[in-house]
């Protein structure tokens, strides 16, 4: 089975507006909609997974008043990294053969078609992981701040794993697509998401 997992439990405070991130609207649609809805157009995706905290109550209620095909995840919220471990084991009680897309809630512009080449080229490598990458003069073109860079290029928020809580060997792909990029953590980065927007979805 080949799962996405949608997290939607952080606290986003970066963004500094009243509302949960994943809520947070750009033209009117909160960004966890738009994640959603490229998602569910995967044709390499079976079925998705949204993690949830209580960071991110409202978030919750919005999810179940949807009444869609997901599954909902309860997590603790603690940190990035804590969550992603309470998932792998999880999963790995179920199968130790489940591969897993991890994205953020805040990617409204990542296309089925990205996701499911970021697939394809796991489902052809040799190893348990594969972390996608984004040249950084994307970044600097577009004016958007990253927290990392390694040898010229930023993760975004898409990640792929076997569903075993174990260090995993790891591949890296680096796709040259603003859309992976436009990550929503601040004011800005909606700014600039707002004019890209006709590119994407007009």
């Amino acid at each position: 089975m080949i799962y996405a997992i949608l997290m939607a439990g952080g606290k986003g405070t970066r963004l500094e507006t009243p509302c949960e991130k994943p809520l947070f609207r750009l033209h009117d649609k909160p960004l966890i909609k738009y994640v959603l809805d490229n998602l569910k157009e995967s044709k390499l995706i079976d079925k998705i997974v949204i993690a949830v905290s209580p960071h991110s109550c409202e978030t919750t209620k919005y999810l179940k008043s949807l009444n869609d095909d997901f599954e909902i995840l309860d997590t603790s919220g603690k940190d990035y990294l804590v969550d992603l471990s309470y998932i792998l084991d999880y999963f790995e009680q179920r199968s130790k053969e489940d591969i897993l897309l991890f994205i953020n809630a805040d990617l409204p512009f990542i296309s089925a078609e990205t996701v499911d080449i970021v697939l394809e080229y796991y489902l052809k490598s040799d190893k348990d992981a594969l972390s996608v990458l984004v040249p950084v003069e994307i970044f600097n073109d577009l004016g958007l701040d990253y927290s990392y860079e390694f040898d010229g290029n930023v993760p975004s928020g898409l990640n792929v794993l076997k569903s075993m809580n174990i260090i995993q060997d790891e591949n890296q792909i680096v796709i040259p697509k603003v859309e992976l990029a436009l990550n929503i953590n601040t004011l800005l980065d909606s700014k600039v998401a707002e004019e890209l927007y006709k590119e994407y979805y007009i």
